[in-house]
């Protein structure tokens, strides 16, 4: 997968959602891809 397409995917969620609990996802998903 690539990285720049997933990461624009996930900054347009985090727009999609909003709030504190974007934030929360990408400090999740950057915990889980840097494992």
């Amino acid at each position: 997968m690539n990285v720049k397409k997933a990461f624009f995917a996930t900054l347009f969620f985090i727009m999609a959602v909003g709030g504190t609990s974007g934030l929360m996802l990408v400090g999740y998903s950057l915990i889980v891809h840097s494992r």
